[in-house]
């Protein structure tokens, strides 16, 4: 009996050994983990590289796990607890591996593109202090839609050679319609129409008139802009500017001013309205009351340049028909300088129309917001959507 006592602890110590022994032994190829108890998969995943591919392999699991403890200072000798979870990138799959021990867990996030992507971070808890340590994160911004430029060229610090126009697209106009100014936005075309008794603000996609409303038949319609959601529509001789809601043509009043009314536009960058009178003098003016604030002579080398018509603002720049002409100038609204002269004859002869048509000249100047404009002229039979190049 003392004998059988004797043994038992030599037995014992015998099995462990033995076992320990056969661990040891087992070659690599015989390690095996049981993938339904350590991988749940909501989603089919196609390994896209090589870290990938040896999440999906046990073995690359386990040098990864074993590399990640290095790394981090974990203890990964026999009787510890280490639990690693490797996130694959894109999709819902996680391989968690768990040995014996104690509580220390290290888990690895992949990113995406355009996508917040954090780095790895790792939680150690145990013994007497938890101490949890986080890498900074890095945010991918979502790439931003360039800009397209409505000119060519800085129109400030541009060279001699001559601007002209590249036809987009044409689409058909009322050839009834006296075009006096041109305005554009969210897709529609405004249109104000001149001569006596037949003048008319009108609203237009493409070559379809989508409402139109006359004006007095005592007043002679001129170029028109839009401030907001206000449409201000000049009179030619009344010293009238009338004003009407851009979405019902409802009238929402009118304001007085002296002199001749021909072309106008709202520069948002100045906060101001800009119009024209037939010479070479631009007005600018308040929009709560119309008052005159400053005027600018426009000057081509010290000259001054008359019968300035239609106008768009864009860019804190004036473009500008010249009436009688096929040339349409950019200008400096403060300066008074023409920066660029841009020869429009092309419009004319793809619209037909002949040299004697004097009434039918360039006029109406739009600006899309796309690196586009919509050009046309008094009873053209087209409008047409543009780009500016540079010869």
């Amino acid at each position: 009996m003392t004998c059988g006592r004797a043994m038992g602890p030599f037995l014992a110590v015998l099995c462990l050994c033995c076992l320990t022994a056969s661990a040891c032994s087992s070659p690599a190829d015989d390690l095996r983990i049981d993938a339904a108890a350590t991988t749940t998969t909501n989603t089919a995943h196609t390994p896209t590289s090589a870290a990938d591919s040896e999440v999906e392999t046990t073995l690359g699991a386990i040098a990864d796990h074993a590399e990640t403890a290095e790394n981090t200072g974990l203890d990964t000798s026999p009787g510890s607890s280490t639990s690693t979870t490797l996130v694959s990138t894109g999709d819902n799959t996680s391989t968690t591996l768990v040995s014996p021990g104690d509580n220390t867990s290290t888990t690895t996030a992949g990113g995406d593109a355009n996508t917040t992507t954090a780095s790895p971070s790792t939680t150690t808890a145990g013994g007497d202090a938890n101490t949890t340590t986080t890498s900074a994160s890095t945010t991918t911004a979502a790439p931003v839609e360039a800009v397209v430029s409505p000119w060519p060229q800085d129109p400030r610090a541009t060279d001699d050679r001559e601007w002209t126009v590249r036809i987009e697209t044409s689409w058909s106009h009322d050839t009834d319609a006296f075009t006096q100014g041109l305005e554009t936005r969210d897709g529609i075309t405004y249109e104000s129409t001149g001569l006596y008794g037949e003048s008319r603000l009108r609203a237009l996609d493409g070559a379809e008139e989508l409402r139109s409303v006359a004006i007095d038949s005592n007043l002679f319609g001129e170029g028109l802009t839009l401030v907001g959601e206000e449409i201000i529509q000049l009179s030619w001789r009344e010293g009238r500017a009338l004003r009407w809601d851009r979405g019902t043509f409802e009238p929402l009043g009118e304001f007085r001013y002296e002199g001749e009314g021909w072309g106008i536009c709202w520069d948002q960058v100045g906060s101001r309205l800009l119009m024209s009178d037939g010479t070479a003098t631009l007005t600018h003016r308040n929009h709560d009351d119309f008052r005159v604030v400053a005027t600018t002579t426009v000057v081509r080398d010290g000259e001054p340049v008359r019968r300035i018509n239609e106008l768009e603002c864009v860019e804190g720049l004036v473009v500008a028909n010249i009436w009688m002409t096929d040339e349409i100038i950019v200008f400096d609204p403060d300066s008074g300088d023409v920066l660029v002269s841009i020869d429009a004859a092309p419009l004319a002869a793809e619209a037909g129309i002949s040299a004697d048509e004097t009434h039918a000249v360039l006029n109406g100047v739009a600006y899309r917001g796309d690196g586009k404009w919509i050009l046309g002229g008094k009873n053209w039979p087209l409008q047409f959507l543009v780009t500016l190049t540079v010869d």
